[in-house]
């Protein structure tokens, strides 16, 4: 089961987040022209909570800085570039051990992706994504921490107001494992005002998310959102953790208000909390060595993107 979050993740994560600059080519092309960048930046922090099954605790600050340049042709067919990077710093007590071993520092992501949208018929929306990133531990070998894959999916207007349809993905993952999966595209305005729609959670936390928002007015959306983040990366080789291969896991729920100042700039605000943790820690070829709960903890963010 955790095999298939785990791709559910990457999924979203690359058809979300790394499609920005796509979706605001295509959305903007006849009011600005065919060409739109788009940048992003923003932070969330996990507080402290203590380790489930023995002494321990962390806290956990992650910082992410995204831009892409998209091109658009018509509404519906835009192709971009994107750019991210991710840091998350874990910081552990003194005492703090998964079982045995030690855990990790600062984890480190980048991504790279070129989401392709086009439209084969009228009510039919296509989008192909390739995609390379890694994410290693500070110190220990980028190389062992890069995975790759590709997102293809269509989703089939029923009416002005709801689209759904089916996709699939394959991506590498650190260890040398390949999966295929199937994915869900979900964009349904329930009332003009009231959303619900498949998507990336907020801020710079990752993973598949379920949003509900509710649109106030022009400046202003409130909404939930519900979501799973699961996240594995190579470690450094250091004395005293033999183990090769991280797993950070974990369930939130969010409250998010949204503020528009002006058109194309949007200034988020999340709290909530994260539940149902676990770490791990794995050897080089897959096999479990440790792994720990921790507690439910509270959450606070903020994120900031522009289009222009």
């Amino acid at each position: 089961m955790s095999k298939f979050l785990l791709t559910l993740r990457n999924a979203t994560i690359v058809l979300v987040a790394s499609s920005c600059a796509a979706v605001s080519a295509a959305e903007e092309r006849q009011e600005r022209g065919p060409w739109v960048w788009d940048v992003a930046f923003g932070s969330m922090h996990q507080f402290s909570t203590d380790f489930s099954d023995g002494p321990g605790d962390l806290s956990v600050t992650r910082s992410f800085v995204r831009g892409g340049l998209g091109y658009a042709w018509d509404r519906n067919t835009s192709v971009s570039l994107s750019l991210g990077v991710t840091s998350s710093d874990y910081d552990f007590s003194s005492d703090a051990l998964i079982e045995q071993f030690k855990p990790w520092g600062r984890v480190d992501e980048y991504l790279l992706s070129v989401p392709m949208r086009f439209s084969p018929t009228e009510k039919m929306r296509a989008i192909i994504i390739p995609t390379i990133r890694t994410l290693a531990e500070s110190g220990a070998s980028v190389s062992d921490g890069r995975s790759e894959g590709m997102l293809a999916g269509f989703s089939w207007k029923f009416s002005d107001t709801f689209s759904i349809g089916p996709g699939f993905g394959w991506f590498s993952d650190v260890g040398d494992e390949t999966t295929a999966f199937p994915i869900i595209l979900v964009d349904w305005q329930i009332t003009e005002a009231l959303s619900l729609t498949t998507g990336r959670n907020m801020a710079a936390a990752q993973g598949p998310a379920l949003l509900l928002n509710y649109k106030r007015n022009q400046e202003w959306t409130v909404g939930v959102s519900a979501g799973f983040e699961q996240m594995r990366f190579s470690l450094e080789e250091q004395a005293g953790r033999t183990a090769l291969v991280g797993q950070d896991s974990n369930g939130s729920l969010l409250v998010v208000a949204n503020y528009t100042p002006w058109p194309r700039t949007t200034i988020s605000a999340v709290a909530g909390v994260e539940f149902g943790g676990s770490l791990a820690l794995e050897d080089d070829n897959g096999q479990s060595l440790a792994t720990t709960d921790i507690d439910t903890a509270m959450v606070i963010g903020f994120a900031i993107e522009s289009r222009f």
